[in-house]
């Protein structure tokens, strides 16, 4: 049988030496250097094991989520190649919620004897005391064979309070709490009864929930849970919210193009933009071109430039124009598209036009929006890097430590691990010293 790092490198066109390579580079970029060659990877296809650093990196180069490389042997766990995965759901409800069972985790069959059955690994303590202060939608939840209307607005409060706190602290806190709401709400689907439009809302839910866990795994992994994304946009299919799909799909391009791979990420953008355009608000859709422009920017583009100046055009008139904005947008505002902007200037190697735009948008960013803030000043000190400007650089970057060190989320480790190493010829200055001194201590976990 052929071996499947054979396969994983068959479906993307790359020989050995093509792997090795890539290897290599995202090795120096990870800080685990690994001198692989093509004959590594040929004894690797025959028998021997990769050791577990370099597992990890195979693992991140193919977009295979850590957490499901964790419990399996090499190679057994190169079978989860997203690339390699067949689609084997339908796009309606049926389909939804089987590939929704499948990444929640477990065959989803539901007791409904007891609520206490609910219990232990399905309810984390959040859940159990959100789901329990409404005992109106707890016993629905827990005992009524037909779910109503408290029962499914009940969930969807739960949906926006985790939304909520993923802009407030990111991903950590919402590994656990996005896959116990999410695994609840499939059991309610495959198990109960309710009207077609109760059972809409409750696909929509599941489908935000699981972009919700999706993100989480990227914030905290830094890794595209592929397969999980394709459950949440087929979720939203099913429950007939095409601009709910879009939003999804903008999320997941943000993922792919992390994971080098722009071009996916751009195509992602493309579908959103198509699918959104004509039945949203402006807000919407200038969030969309805002992400199209990143893809854009990721491949070296110039013309993501005209992207972020339709989708400021789109922003001026949000809020005027009629149609109200789904709720899951309302983060997208001024300061976001100023930070997208000022990415994208750093992105085209323009560091003094980003770290203009970045002060600009710092200005004006809600300080409750802690995680894409601490992003930001990363960048920042980055472009005054690339300027030269060693004291500010340093100060900024501290400053990002400063909040990295008091959220959940781990996106901004990985750009200040790799500042501190571009800066590494300059340790002579007293600043890097110090800068560099405090990455290792505080990012050595």
């Amino acid at each position: 049988m052929t071996h499947l790092l054979v396969r994983a490198r068959a479906v993307r066109g790359w020989k050995a030496p093509e792997l090795a390579r890539r290897l290599r580079e995202l090795g120096a970029k990870r800080g685990t250097p690994v001198g692989t060659r093509k004959d590594g990877v040929y004894r690797w296809e025959a028998s021997r094991r990769p050791d577990e650093p370099t597992q990890r990196l195979i693992a991140e180069l193919l977009n295979i989520p850590q957490i499901a490389v964790d419990p399996r042997r090499w190679p057994h766990w190169l079978a989860l190649d997203p690339l390699q995965q067949p689609t084997r759901y339908s796009w309606d409800a049926s389909g939804a919620i089987q590939a929704l069972a499948e990444v929640s985790g477990r065959d989803i069959t539901m007791d409904r004897r007891d609520f206490s059955l609910l219990t232990g690994a399905t309810l984390t303590a959040s859940l159990w005391a959100w789901l329990t202060a409404d005992p109106a939608a707890a016993g629905q939840i827990a005992q009524a064979r037909r779910l109503g209307e408290t029962a499914v607005a009940r969930i969807e409060e739960r949906v926006r309070q985790l939304r909520h706190a993923d802009d407030i602290d990111g991903g950590g806190q919402l590994l656990t709490e996005t896959a116990a709401s999410l695994e609840l709400v499939v059991r309610l689907l495959k198990d109960r009864s309710y009207t077609n439009a109760h059972g809409a809302r409750l696909l929509a839910a599941a489908a935000d929930l699981a972009r919700m866990h999706a993100w989480a795994i990227f914030d905290v992994h830094d890794t595209c849970a592929d397969g999980i994304f394709n459950a949440a946009l087929r979720s939203a299919h099913a429950s007939a919210d095409t601009v709910l799909g879009s939003h999804i799909l903008a999320f997941w391009s943000i993922a792919a193009h992390n994971a080098d791979r722009p071009a996916d990420a751009e195509a992602m953008t493309n579908a959103a933009l198509s699918a959104a355009r004509g039945r949203t608000t402006p807000r919407v859709e200038a969030m969309l071109y805002s992400r199209r422009a990143r893809a854009r920017a990721h491949q070296s583009n110039p013309v993501a430039f005209a992207d972020l100046d339709q989708a400021a055009a789109l922003l001026d008139i949000a809020g005027h124009a009629p149609g109200e904005d789904p709720e899951w947008v309302a983060w997208f505002d001024r300061s976001e598209l100023l930070g997208t902007i000022a990415s994208t200037h750093l992105d085209m190697n323009q560091p003094n036009r980003a770290e203009e735009t970045f002060i600009e948008a710092a200005a004006l960013f809600p300080a409750e929006r802690v995680r894409t803030h601490t992003l930001f000043l990363v960048r920042r000190a980055d472009a005054q890097w690339r300027q030269n400007d060693l004291e500010r650089a340093c100060a900024t970057a501290h400053q990002a430590l400063d909040i990295t060190e008091e959220i959940s989320s781990h996106r901004a480790a990985g750009p200040l691990r790799a500042l501190a190493v571009s800066m590494g010829e300059r340790t002579e200055i007293p600043a890097v010293r110090d800068f560099r001194e405090r990455v290792a201590t505080t990012l050595a976990t």
